[in-house]
């Protein structure tokens, strides 16, 4: 993991799991993941998420690895016409998160996030990375990279916020163990070095305004920009 934190992960990697995520695992997603995964393995029920989004939300909202779309569709919404911009890397997960938001038209960017990325010049009010950091290759000093990615587009006062599934620091059961070995031998996720004091002293570099939260494996942060 160290070579990994100094040069950072191969093109391979970042394609590696973002490529996990095919139609018929898009189809199980909210079922399987969010609805058995989060509260039986890593003991933080989807519900911990949602109210993030609640909190957290604004008018102008912009979501990094939206998944299925499933929290972006259930929070509540500061106005009913919220501006919506959806990124990721896989076409796929901006399509099935897009047409199920087909009533807000979010725009949607193709892009890495891992890099410094262009949103058309638009400036967000809050952003979300919800379980999108344990799925990026590299140690947590260069995923991190994605806040400083994100930042760009948001504007100050704004609001950058999500979870993350960690190998250390946090209380994992019998299967959290099992599930987390599993997960990073396929490359879904790229955790193993992920750990609590890791992520605090990231977002502590970024933000002198900032929530870190633990709910079984998952970290759940919330900061101002």
């Amino acid at each position: 993991m160290s070579d990994q934190r100094e040069t950072g992960p191969t093109q391979d990697q970042i394609l590696t799991g973002t490529a996990t995520y095919t139609r018929r695992v898009l189809s199980l997603y909210d079922t399987l993941v969010l609805g058995v995964v989060c509260r039986r393995v890593w003991q933080c029920d989807r519900a911990e998420m949602l109210a993030g989004y609640d909190r957290n939300i604004a008018e102008r909202h912009v979501d990094l690895g939206p998944g299925t779309g499933f929290f972006l569709d259930r929070c509540r919404h500061r106005t009913s016409r919220p501006r919506i911009a959806l990124v990721d890397l896989n076409p796929l997960v901006l399509k099935k998160a897009a047409t199920r938001l087909r009533r807000f038209a979010p725009a949607t960017y193709q892009r890495d996030v891992l890099s410094p990325f262009e949103l058309g010049g638009e400036r967000y009010q809050s952003a979300g990375l919800n379980f999108l950091l344990h799925c990026l290759p590299g140690g947590m000093a260069h995923k991190a990279r994605v806040f400083d990615h994100v930042r760009a587009h948001v504007v100050p006062g704004g609001r950058i916020f999500g979870s993350t599934v960690l190998a250390e620091g946090v209380p994992h059961g019998k299967r959290a163990y099992k599930l987390l070995d599993s997960l990073n031998e396929k490359g879904t996720f790229d955790n193993r070095g992920d750990t609590l004091s890791g992520l605090e002293a990231e977002l502590d570099a970024r933000f002198t305004e900032y929530r870190l939260t633990v709910r079984g494996s998952v970290a759940l942060f919330e900061a101002r920009a």
